[in-house]
Order: C-alpha cells, then structure tokens, then sequence
C-alpha cells in the first residue's frame, strides 16, 4: 500500500490538488471542501495538541454522526495519536469498561453525553477531561470540562504533523463480538484501506459522484464510506442516522450514486410503498450485507446493483462478490490476497459443503487487525495456529464461493449492532428480583435478531415492565430486551454453563413482548 492512500494523507493532498472541490455535506445544510476540512483538522489537532496530546495517546471520542466525528478523527492521526469512537448508546458500566481499558485521559464529547461520563465519574480510572463539542456553557461535571468553541478559538502553535504510515494505528473499535466485555480492535490504517476498497467496488466512481452514508463512525460501516469517498475524490454525504422515510429524498437531493443497506435496512427500504418512482434516482451501487432473499427482485424494482462482502471489524473483506452475486446466500469469492479456510473445532480444514468456523488470514502485512487493545490473551486466542478465528460458521462450495450460516459465538446481532450476551446478562443480573439470567438471539421480523431473556425471578411478583424501567437507564438502546421469560431455572451443563441452544430452540407458553406490550423505548 502506497504511503499518498493512507486516508489522512489522501485528504491533505486532495486539499492541495483540488481545495474548492465540495467533499463533505450533511443533509441538513452544512457543507466543507476539501481544502475546508484541512483547515478545521489542523485547527483541531493544533487544539488537542495544546491539551498535551501526542503520539501514541488515546482519545475517546463519542459524537453523533458529524463532520466533528470525521476532524477529531483526521486530527488524531496528525498528530499521531489514536482515536478510539465509541458507541453512542453506551452508558454505565459498559462505558466505563471502554473509557477504562482504553486508557485515555481525554474524551471528545457532544454536549448530550456529559450526563453519561459525569455519572460514572467516580469509577474512571484515567479520563479527567471532557472536550465538549458546543458553543453554548457545557453541563456541570465532576470532570474538567472544555468547550470547543474555546479551545479551537485560541490561538495555537500548529505542532509538527506526521504522515501516517500503512502500519501505523487508524483507530480503536469496540466490539462485543463475543460473549466476554467488549474489546478494542486495533486497526492499521492499511487494514481500514482494505476495508475501504473490498466493500464496494471503486471502478469506475469518481469526482462526480457521492456516497450517502447514515452510518455511524463508531463502525467500520461509517468510516469505511468515508474513505471510499477519499479514495474516489467525491463527496461524503452525511446523515446522524438512517432513516427510512428520508432515504430516497436524501439521495435525489444529494444526487448519490453509492450507499450501503445494511442489517435491517434493506428490509425498512423494500417496505415503503412504491409511489411509481421507485427507478426515479441517481443510485446505482449498493452494499448489501447480507443480501435480501432475493436480491433481483430489489435490483429489478429499484434499478441499482448489489454487492455483498463477508466483513467483521477485525478484518477487511476477503470475501467479496463484487457486482456478480453468483449463488443465492453467497457471501462472495476469495479476494486476491487473502486466504480463507472453513475448519473444525481442531482447525482442519472440512470438506466443501461442510459446517465450519471461517478463519482468515492475509498475504500483505497490517491488513488485519493488529490485535485487542491492552488484551494480549483475547489477542493469542483469536490468532491461534496462525489464522484469525472469525467466531462464525459458514461453508464454500466447489465453485470457490463462500457462504455465511451463524454465529459461533453467543454474541446477539441487533440492528447491526453485536450484543454481548454476557455483558447484557450482567446487567440484568443487578436487578433485585432476578436470580439470574440469560440473553439469546431470536429471529426478527426485520432481519437479523431480536433479544429474548429468560429470567429466573425471586418471587412471584417479578413484573418485565419493571424489569424493562430498571433497564432503560443502564443499558444501550439496542441491548434493551425484545421478549422476557419468567423460567423456576434454566438448562445447565454438569459444569454450570447455561445450555442457550435449548433456549433459542424452545417455545414458551407464555413469552412477554414489549412491543405488543407497549413499552415505548424513547431515542
């Protein structure tokens, strides 16, 4: 890889080349070009420098989806720090594990979440500053608190800037792909252009066109857009969240040519009623994964393409179709420059057709994670016998193509976010009338999972809706219980494990629903 493709590189460059070129758009009206933006992520890394960070520091970072979210970023990595975004929904004891194993002394923070840090103050190992991203007086803390506003106006010596390197560290993502806390993936800047470019094909994309992005940067599915703009020198057309009922609008606005639908999303899109301009549009590349069951029904009725990618954040597509779908359920073939086994449970490799874990492993250096951040035995295990264990089943065929089937794992998949059954248990675990608990992924209407519990209660009394009040301020919006079960105990191993196969198999008699139930979960 190519120094000049390393994204901040990319982006410095561009503003050199091509300064008034329109690069970043929101749909609510703001807009920067590219040599726009190089001035704010200097501003901002001359105000984070001013604040003592330096190579090597990390830096949580939690902001809605904004141009903010792309600087602090960009300016990071100028100044050689490390970025480590972390998921908006978090709170409790799950942000303090990440604020804490990060190691961080600094966060940069939207003005709604100093009620979030503030709450957890007193189990913060490390982090003692909050940046708020505000022009207004930020909310009272326990922690020092700085406006942005402030810090960015004063006047800063702009530090020595690096360009960073393939190898270099883009960012930390946090991941509850397993059962265990959340861990950090550390991901090189060559692993994030990977992603970038086996996500969806860039030929043929260039300055003219716009890639439409209502994904957060706390996931690869954000920043990757980001960079797939960078790399094609167009425009990153941004929205805070996706949003079904302005997703057409957004893209005839915008004039984009290239989006991805993801997790649910294809299924919120294949649900608004066709109006007679369902071919009436500018977008003609779409990332879809998985793909819908059938793919050229959605390609028939909205004129665009489809490809699909097996992904996860620790590794960078090395599966791919590109624009050619092949068999239905495939995921893609094996890019060039990765191999891919499907082994058993002692790491051979099984036959084609076969159920196995997918292990991963490149030819070119820090195109994969690097590993888990401050977690060398999470690291050793993942990596063992020299592959990256996936965590999740699939199969090929004799064709070359690839196919994902499940988890391994007990992470639940929600929204296209992975729940950590172990972390969300935990919670519920606090509650007074629970024994004890466990969380499984069930099938939702709109792809993907819905979370089911079984609880065992102390009493009679045990109420879910009191459950669900005690949960709200504790737990993401995405980790909140779909279905609750009341159970006198759950199915066990000789060695303690709860049996969650059992569970996911079984049919209650009497199941409570908070969507029927009308529990509303506000946003």
């Amino acid at each position: 890889m190519d120094e000049s493709q390393v994204l901040p590189n990319l982006l410095a460059d561009r503003a050199a080349e091509t300064p008034d070129r329109t690069f970043l758009q929101h749909v609510d009206g703001p807009e920067l070009t590219y040599g726009q933006l190089d001035a704010e992520v200097l501003g901002w890394a001359a105000a984070l420098a001013s604040l003592g960070v330096g190579p090597g520091d990390t830096v949580v970072v939690m902001l809605d989806n904004s141009f903010e979210s792309a600087m602090t970023w960009l300016a990071l990595s100028r100044l050689g720090g490390i970025e480590v975004q972390v998921n908006t929904a978090y709170l409790g004891r799950i942000l303090t594990h990440v604020a804490n194993n990060a190691g961080a002394q600094i966060a940069v923070v939207g003005p709604r979440f100093v009620e979030r840090f503030s709450e957890v103050a007193d189990d913060l190992e490390s982090l003692t500053t909050l940046v708020v991203v505000t022009e207004e007086d930020p909310p009272e803390s326990p922690l020092t608190t700085i406006r942005t506003a402030d810090l960015i106006a004063q006047s800063h010596d702009v530090p020595e800037l690096v360009r960073p390197a393939p190898h270099d560290t883009a960012c930390i993502l946090y991941t509850s792909g397993t059962t265990g806390p959340s861990k950090g993936v550390i991901i090189p800047w060559a692993q994030a252009q990977a992603t970038a470019t086996g996500c969806i094909p860039l030929d043929g994309l260039g300055p003219g066109d716009a890639w439409y992005s209502p994904f957060p940067m706390f996931h690869m599915s954000g920043k990757l857009a980001l960079y797939g703009a960078a790399l094609f020198g167009g425009r990153f057309v941004l929205r805070s969240f996706f949003k079904t009922d302005e997703f057409w609008g957004d893209i005839r606005r915008f004039d984009c040519s290239t989006t991805m639908l993801i997790g649910s999303t294809p299924a919120f899109v294949w649900n608004l009623p066709d109006e007679g301009s369902d071919r009436d549009h500018p977008l003609r590349n779409v990332l879809m994964a998985p793909t819908p069951d059938d793919p050229e029904a959605f390609m028939d009725r909205f004129g665009f393409r489809i490809s699909t990618v097996f992904n996860m954040t620790e590794i960078s597509c090395p599966v791919m179709s590109g624009w050619d779908l092949g068999p239905k359920g495939s995921a893609g073939k094996l890019r060039p420059g990765y191999e891919v086994r499907i082994v058993d449970e002692h790491d051979r490799e099984v036959a084609p057709g076969e159920l196995g874990e997918i292990v991963v492993r490149s030819e070119e250096p820090w195109v994969l994670m690097a590993g888990y951040w401050r977690n060398p035995e999470a690291t050793v295990e993942a990596w063992r016998n020299y592959w990256f264990h996936t965590g999740d089943a699939g199969k090929y065929d004799d064709d070359g193509n690839y196919y994902f089937v499940d988890r391994i794992k007990d992470a639940i998949r929600v929204r296209g976010e992975n729940v950590s059954s172990m972390e969300l248990e935990a919670v519920i675990n606090d509650y007074p009338d629970v024994v004890e608990a466990a969380a499984v992924g069930v099938p939702s209407e709109y792809g993907e999972e819905d979370i089911k519990v079984y609880v065992v209660p102390s009493s009679e009394s045990f109420d879910p809706a009191e459950l669900m009040t005690f949960l709200l301020p504790r737990l993401p919006r995405f980790m909140m219980p779909r279905y609750v079960v009341a159970t006198p105990d759950l199915p066990k191993t000789p060695t303690e494990k709860v049996r969650k196969h059992l569970l996911r198999d079984r049919e209650d008699a009497a199941v409570w629903d908070r969507v029927t139930a009308g529990f509303e979960i506000p946003r």
